[in-house]
Parts: C-alpha cells; sequence; structure tokens
C-alpha cells in the first residue's frame, strides 16, 4: 500500500506552474451532441471527449480560493470536466457557514448566499474552459442525501416545491454555457420518483437547452434503463463496480465489468451519448476502491466500447484535510496520458469491434478482466485494442484499408509508443504485449 506525503505549498505551486495541459486547444462552449448522436461537439463543431474529476463535494468543501487552486491542479492534468453536488446531505453547511436552505432543507427558500458562491466557482471553471456537471438534489445510495425515505427532504418538499427549486435553479445559472446537469444521485428514484421528476421538469423548462440534463443511478443501472424516453434526459451516464474485486454489499459475479454496460448502452435503439460517470475509485480504503491499472482501464474500456467519456474518481471526492496529496495519486497522473492518446485520433470515428471481424482471436472471455476490447473507425483505417494483461492477439489486418500499415504499442503508464516491425498488410498478424502488464495497441492505415 502506498503510503501518502505531505507537500509543501511552494512544491505544489510549481506543480501547478509547470503542468502542461493535455488538450491542444480550448474548447468552446457551449457544447452540443454531435449529428450522430454518439458524443459532443463544441461551439466550433470539435469533438470534445468528457474527461472528468469527481470533485463532488467542491462547493460545500472548499473555499472560493481553494476551489480555483484544484480546479487549476486539474486542468493542468488535463482534466476538461468536473463532477460536483451543489450539496450531498441537508445538514451540510459551505466553508462560509451558509447552508444551502432556509428552514428545515425547505426547497422553496433556497439560501441566495450559498448558491452566489457556486456561481463564483462556475465563473472560476468558465475561465479555465472547464466543463462543471452538476448535481441537485442528491438522492443519495444509503440514506446519507436527500432523499429514500418519506422523511427526507426530496419527499418531504413533495412535487411542487421540488419542481420550483428546478425552475429556481435553471434561472440562477442560466447564464452558464459551460454547464451540465444530473438528476438523481447514486440511486433509482423509487419512492421520491415523483419529485424527482417534477424537478427535472422544472429544471429542464428554465435552463438554457445547452445545459444538458443526465440521471445518476444505482449501479449498474443506466440513466436510460430508467428513463430513456423522458423529454429531459440530454445524455446517459454508466455505472458500475466490483467484478474482480469482492465486497461487503455485492456478489461481484452479478455486478458486470465497465465494458459490459457500455456495449449494452451502445446497442440500444434509441441513441444518445453516454459516459461512465462513477466506477472504481483510485485510492486504499472502502469497498469501491481500486489500484492505478483499475482507474487506468476503465476510460480505455468505454472509449472502445462506444462512449463519449467518463469520470475518474478518487478519495479526494470529498475533499478531506489531505486532498492536495490526495490530487498526486498516480492514476489521475497516467490519465494524461489517456487523453493525450485519444486527443491525436480520431476518437469520435471508433466502432466496437463486437463481432470479431477484426481481432479473431485471443481476445479473451467475455466478463473476465482479460476480455480485449477494440474499436475500428468507420473508414477502416484505424484499429484500437485495449489489453488489461499480457495474451497474444490475431488480427486480421485485411480487414483494414489501405496497402501501407504500421502497428505501435501504447503504453498507458508513460505515453510512449513502441514500434511492432515486420507486419504483414494484408494477412493474418500476432500481436503480443511488450510486458505483463496492460497496453494499448494501435494500427493505421494509410
Amino acid at each position: 500500500m502506498q503510503k501518502c506525503f505531505s507537500v509543501p505549498p511552494m512544491l505544489f505551486s510549481l506543480l501547478i506552474s509547470f503542468a502542461s495541459t493535455a488538450i491542444s486547444r480550448e474548447t468552446t462552449f457551449p457544447l452540443q451532441i454531435s449529428s450522430n448522436g454518439r458524443h459532443f461537439v463544441d461551439g466550433q463543431g470539435y469533438p470534445f471527449l468528457y474527461h472528468a474529476d469527481t470533485g463532488w463535494q467542491i462547493f460545500s468543501q472548499l473555499t472560493t480560493e481553494e476551489a480555483r487552486e484544484y480546479l487549476l491542479f486539474r486542468k493542468n492534468q488535463g482534466f476538461n470536466t468536473i463532477q460536483t453536488q451543489i450539496v450531498m446531505s441537508p445538514e451540510q453547511v459551505d466553508r462560509y457557514g451558509r447552508p444551502p436552505f432556509g428552514g428545515d432543507a425547505d426547497f422553496s427558500r433556497p439560501d441566495p448566499a450559498y448558491h452566489d458562491h457556486v456561481a463564483r466557482v462556475l465563473d472560476i471553471a468558465d475561465s479555465l474552459g472547464l466543463l462543471v456537471t452538476m448535481s441537485q438534489p442528491w438522492l443519495g445510495c444509503c440514506e446519507e442525501g436527500f432523499g429514500n425515505r418519506p422523511d427526507k427532504p426530496i419527499r418531504r418538499n413533495g412535487p411542487d416545491k421540488n419542481r420550483k427549486y428546478g425552475e429556481y435553479l435553471g434561472r440562477k445559472f442560466s447564464r452558464f454555457n459551460n454547464l451540465f446537469w444530473i438528476i438523481g444521485g447514486d440511486n433509482d428514484p423509487k419512492g421520491d420518483l415523483k419529485e424527482i421528476v417534477a424537478f427535472a421538469e422544472g429544471l429542464r423548462a428554465a435552463a438554457p437547452k445547452h445545459q444538458l440534463l443526465t440521471y445518476h443511478a444505482s449501479a449498474s443501472h443506466s440513466s436510460t434503463d430508467l428513463f430513456h424516453y423522458a423529454d429531459w434526459l440530454g445524455f446517459s451516464m454508466v455505472y458500475t463496480y466490483w467484478r474482480d474485486k469482492p465486497g461487503e454489499w455485492v456478489n461481484p459475479e452479478q455486478m458486470p465489468e465497465v465494458y459490459e454496460v457500455c456495449l449494452r448502452e451502445y446497442n440500444k435503439s434509441h441513441v444518445m451519448p453516454f459516459i461512465l460517470g462513477e466506477a472504481q475509485y483510485e485510492g486504499f480504503t472502502g469497498n469501491d476502491i481500486g489500484t492505478p491499472f483499475q482507474v487506468r482501464r476503465q476510460p480505455y474500456w468505454i472509449m472502445l466500447c462506444g462512449g463519449a467519456g467518463h469520470a475518474y474518481g478518487s478519495e479526494l471526492w470529498n475533499f478531506p484535510a489531505n486532498w492536495r496529496e490526495i490530487m498526486l495519486y498516480p492514476g489521475a497522473g497516467q490519465l494524461r496520458h489517456f487523453i493525450d492518446f485519444f486527443s491525436a485520433l480520431p476518437w469520435w470515428m471508433l466502432v466496437p469491434d463486437q463481432r470479431h471481424r477484426v481481432v479473431v482471436a485471443g481476445y479473451g472471455e467475455y466478463m473476465k478482466t482479460d476480455y480485449v476490447t477494440t474499436a475500428v473507425s468507420e473508414d477502416s483505417k484505424l484499429l484500437v485494442s485495449y489489453l488489461s494483461q499480457r495474451q497474444t492477439l490475431v488480427a486480421d489486418l485485411s480487414k483494414l484499408h489501405g496497402g501501407t500499415k504500421t502497428a505501435r504499442w501504447f503504453d498507458p503508464r508513460n505515453g510512449q509508443y513502441r514500434d511492432v516491425p515486420n507486419i504483414s498488410p494484408n494477412a493474418l498478424n500476432q500481436f503480443t504485449p511488450p510486458s505483463n502488464e496492460d497496453w494499448v495497441l494501435l494500427v493505421k492505415s494509410k
């Protein structure tokens, strides 16, 4: 187990100053959905790969200046999106001692000063070119949030106050072009369904149309499992944990891998962009905590299974006292190479090779971690495969168009490439990674 270490303030400032950005061009907000319905594009039509950190409690746990520090550091690590909660639980106040509501979490009495602080942080994110995906009211997985019981605020406020609070938020934050919304929060609506729908409809009616809405269900449900044809649903979120890590709550044999939920979402008849909103978090304690390898493989899985992006998570989510140290976890740093890799490719053209038309053997066993996800571009000039362990793939390169073909291995730990010599451009080829760790195979043709 890696031990946490302290970072002197001066060194931390230098890390911020000298970190380079992974994105070569700035995003022009607002975003919209691409013409094929599979991903997001910015105001100039450039594809936007949703690459988020889950800084869930930034508004309640950080001052404005601390929020600026956090956002700048994540920006410099290559993240372009932050997933947040306006507030997670009814009892919370912000760092200035302000509650989100007057009275007993009365949705008809939102506190203006609390929500003004949220707006100031959104302004900072906007100035840095960051998208913010914001949740309210957080339903909660385990009765820690606003829902799940008749005496909790969501149901206690009733549909009318939920709708009016949605309208208030839509008006309050209508000027932001860099804003998406999350409805729900780590749970299915269950007994709170009427109130949740009323809130979503109120928010959708008042917010500008470019502020897209999604729903954060309970693992391993997606937004479209619950609200596939809801008028307010703009994009879908998939969510899963634990297939290869036994936990106290879930039988791991019943929890699908990330690539399983992604392919299921991709194959639905009603097409909309989907992102991996949560999966295993990087850290050392808890039943949903993973290693750098586990948090590293998740985004490759979703991007090769038709997704529009993902969210990385860590023990930073509620900003404990050592949050600056947690930002230096190795998995977050290695995801810099993920965004660099896909930013150099027409990733929006990739189509999952579900029928193994190109990678014909050696792709492992479905529902296991050795399963190799592969995608091929629409013009059949690009192949990308992610291997979570060392095994030999057999690829039929005759299925790729073009006479000249090159193959390289990409190391997701350090961002370096290794050429694969002597490939046969129009025949079966065997590809074995350089080591026992995870690797990405990249084949291009001209």
